[in-house]
């Protein structure tokens, strides 16, 4: 087969990917197959030669190295260590060594032009022959089952890692949108500060992760709940334990829900007349892997009066949104 011809066939054998690109992890929905890599975003650097070792799920299996995180807050803020993760993963998805699929990737409502170009050149990094970006709520909206041309408007809050994007969503366009860069790190940041103040002990990450599941609850705390940990002296670094209550898991979490629940009332108090009315018949739905916190749905609908639906499968949503958008286009 001559090179032209090849090359003529290679739009036909690649197959369009979607990829939600986030702080938590990186989920790519390949076109006639669905989600095929749910993985966390992370890779393993050897701490002597500064060598990258491992990524996604590889990379929480590693010993002695030191795991990177190179999307923060929704948006890459270590390129080069993003730009081979992607590639890594648009790999082991797209089998196919020599064509270049179209991309569709999600972004942040918030994302400055910086930050969008720094994601460009990791897609082209990662073999892309065609880029769309598309903003995460209007993304989360079509993946919670809305029709992005249905005249009545309808409130998304995706609450991710590292961001929460609120959108108010009437034919096919964010009418009024608001995006935070907080969201389930900020939360867990909350609960290692709020630990070391009330008990002095000093946690890590998964371990506040961990309190956030088992007595994060977004309305009141569970009243006589605790969870035992372990950590380290504040000062030389001993093992230490404390019985956490779940008092104090909410007094930390608490700052990061009431900022949510003020930037849905934000965007309806900015809607017009007619789409904020559409909205307290139709309420808001619930996307985003920070949906599940306990309670979260039943402190919106207490706090703002309006009916509240979190989806069932939260973390895939803004990957199925893309999804159907890159089948439409």
């Amino acid at each position: 087969m001559s090179v032209r011809r090849l090359e003529s066939m290679l739009p036909f054998l690649s197959r369009d990917l979607a990829i939600d690109l986030g702080t938590a992890g990186t989920r790519i929905h390949v076109r006639g197959r669905g989600i095929m890599l749910n993985e966390p975003s992370l890779v393993a650097v050897d701490p002597d030669t500064g060598q990258i070792v491992a990524f996604g799920a590889e990379a929480t299996k590693t010993t002695g190295m030191v795991t990177v995180r190179p999307v923060r807050n929704g948006v890459i803020v270590e390129p080069d260590a993003a730009r081979r993760m992607l590639r890594h993963f648009v790999h082991k998805v797209h089998g196919h060594p020599f064509a270049r699929p179209r991309m569709t990737i999600a972004v942040p409502g918030g994302i400055t032009s910086i930050e969008r170009k720094v994601a460009l050149e990791a897609a082209y990094e990662a073999q892309a022959r065609q880029i769309t970006f598309m903003e995460q709520p209007l993304a989360a909206a079509l993946g919670a089952g809305l029709e992005l041309a249905d005249p009545i408007a309808a409130i998304v809050v995706d609450v991710g890692r590292g961001t929460t994007d609120v959108a108010a969503v009437s034919m096919g366009r964010a009418v009024a949108v608001r995006s935070m860069r907080t969201g389930g790190e900020a939360m867990d940041s909350a609960i290692k500060l709020e630990v070391r103040r009330a008990y002095g002990v000093v946690i890590d990450d998964r371990t506040a992760e961990s309190l956030k599941q088992q007595l994060g609850v977004a309305c009141e705390p569970l009243a006589g709940c605790r969870m035992e940990v372990s950590g380290a002296h504040p000062r030389h670094g001993a093992p230490m334990y404390a019985t956490v209550s779940a008092e104090c898991v909410y007094e930390a979490i608490d700052p990061a829900v009431r900022a949510i629940v003020e930037a849905v009332r934000e965007v309806i108090e900015s809607c017009s007349p007619e789409i904020a009315a559409d909205v307290a018949r139709r309420g808001l739905l619930l996307t985003g892997g920070g949906a599940r916190l306990s309670g979260l749905p039943r402190r919106l609908r207490r706090d703002l009066g309006i009916p509240v639906a979190r989806v069932d499968t939260p973390e895939h949503t803004v990957a199925l949104g893309l999804g159907l958008w890159a089948a439409r286009n």
